[in-house]
């Protein structure tokens, strides 16, 4: 036989095709002929059991009757290329061999007894057609140059055996959510049947399109045939892998043909496996698990990063984080003017005192004052620099275009002060201003710390020691930048350190 004859592309002469139908005919008949027979006596068998096994074995032999056909009709001359007449060949038997497993597996022990020896005539004959139609209707590339080596399979299914260990043992798997596209409905249905009695949840669709339209709902792994028409299984895969949201959902590519270049192709593309058809239960069930579970881990690390990177936000401002991001360090700066905040509860270690028998009640009321803290530092665009016991601590102008901090905090501190006079243990806070240069930078090696350091940040936590509860008190340098805004009355304060200095106290609005 002319091995270019194989080729969808080739046009074999007429001796050749004649040579190759005789020889179809000669092999495929009467194992067909046979098929129809064993799947008709199989139906016979069901008229006394419930309407599912009948309706299975209806479609049985349906699948039957379309090889018959199917063989009858290119014998007869019909044209099909070979890779299109293998596919629906092996697709059609792979039916039949799938769901006389499926019966057998989910049949009672009476049932069984009524059904086995069809059931296993049926699928014995079924996987001698399968190999008939390999040696018969053999598909190969046109050259062997362009064949992947065996290195690519062997690597695959090393990959495949990874995925397989991944997985748990049945009764543990959590379920999934699986969108399944198959053109075939006999193909669908048993399919759909094998994940459903897996525990699996599914949705059924005819073609890419709808699969498209479904996948506005979250699904934990897709199962798509690769020969369909219109937009085939390949196409869809890589539409998938190039989507900016949907790349990362598990896919699984289901054939009737078994070729290197085919898979491939579908590995090439981001496929996580690649099931040929006929598909055992038992092998779509593990995996489907070792998919499913290796998604749950991605997905947990996923979950896990996000944690992470919270916890890098609350920490440090966003241009340290992007800095570090994009040099992998954060170098010292000095900033020639910025607005620190220092803020602590009036007799809070008192108060802690009465309830030392109540640690959590403490934490917990420190806690929700804190939370207020940080979602007002929010709403004014102020980047809280941490907490220090009660004391509270803020900056303005660090690593933005704040056109006037001291303004920026002092709006920032009547929000404080009018939530602690709104908090159940009815504290009062101390609220103290500076503005000026600072240095800042991240201190440690296994706990880092963003900070800031400098006169600024003395001075600033002088004026807090020494501001009046429920009022923002800024120190003379602060108020030249919020007098023409604000109301507030000097006065003279000792601060421990430097000296006698003008402070000036600004009650909050009144609401």
């Amino acid at each position: 036989m002319n091995d270019a004859a194989d080729s969808p592309n080739a046009s074999p002469d007429d001796a050749d095709r004649r040579m190759w139908l005789s020889y179809l005919q000669h092999e495929l008949t009467s194992p067909a002929e046979a098929l129809v027979e064993y799947t008709t006596a199989l139906l016979a068998k069901t008229q006394t059991l419930p309407n599912t096994f009948h309706t299975s074995v209806e479609r049985i032999r349906s699948r039957a009757q379309f090889v018959h056909h199917t063989v009858e009709s290119v014998a007869a001359g019909v044209a099909s290329d070979r890779r299109t007449l293998r596919h629906d060949l092996r697709g059609a038997v792979g039916y039949v061999i799938s769901a006389c497993e499926d019966l057998t597996e989910s049949a009672s022990p009476e049932q069984i007894e009524t059904l086995n020896p069809e059931l296993v005539e049926t699928a014995t004959l079924a996987r001698k057609v399968m190999g008939l139609i390999e040696s018969v209707v053999r598909y190969s590339p046109e050259s062997e140059a362009v064949r992947p080596s065996g290195g690519i399979r062997a690597a695959f299914e090393k990959h495949r055996a990874e995925v397989v260990r991944a997985s748990t043992a049945r009764d543990r798997v959590e379920p999934g959510r699986i969108l399944l596209i198959d053109d075939n409905e006999f193909q669908r249905d048993l399919l759909s049947k094998m994940l459903r009695d897996a525990g699996h949840s599914v949705e059924a669709v005819a073609s890419a399109p709808d699969a498209w339209a479904k996948l506005a709902e979250p699904f934990d792994l897709i199962l798509c045939d690769v020969l369909m028409p219109g937009v085939s299984g390949l196409d869809f895969l890589r539409a998938i892998k190039s989507h900016p949201t949907l790349w990362a959902v598990p896919v699984i590519m289901v054939s009737a043909l078994e070729d290197d270049e085919g898979v491939l192709a579908c590995i090439q593309a981001g496929a996580e496996d690649y099931l040929t058809r006929p598909v055992k239960a038992e092998l779509l069930r593990a995996r489907i698990a070792g998919c499913l579970e290796m998604k749950r881990m991605r997905d947990r690390e996923q979950q896990y990063q996000a944690r992470i990177d919270r916890l890098v936000q609350a920490i440090f401002p966003p241009a340290v984080i992007e800095e570090w991001r994009s040099a992998e360090s954060i170098r010292p700066r000095r900033h020639e003017k910025v607005g620190v905040l220092f803020t602590d509860i009036v007799g809070f270690t008192a108060w802690c005192e009465t309830r030392r028998d109540e640690p959590e009640a403490v934490v917990n009321s420190l806690q929700e004052l804190i939370a207020e803290f940080e979602n007002a530092a929010h709403k004014h665009g102020v980047q809280k620099i941490k907490t220090i016991g009660d004391a509270f601590m803020a900056v303005a102008g660090l690593t933005d275009a704040t056109p006037n901090p001291a303004l920026t905090l002092l709006n920032f501190g009547f929000d404080l002060v009018a939530a602690a006079a709104k908090h159940s243990a009815g504290w009062k806070i101390r609220v103290g201003i500076h503005v000026g240069p600072i240095v800042s930078g991240v201190l440690g090696q296994t706990q880092f710390t963003f900070d800031v350091w400098g006169h600024t940040v003395n001075a600033a936590s002088r004026v807090e020691a020494n501001g009046k509860p429920g009022f923002v008190t800024l120190s003379d340098e602060a108020w030249q930048d919020v007098r023409e805004s604000a109301v507030g009355h000097s006065r003279e304060a000792n601060a421990k350190g430097l000296g006698t200095m003008t402070v000036w106290d600004c009650a909050p609005p009144v609401e």
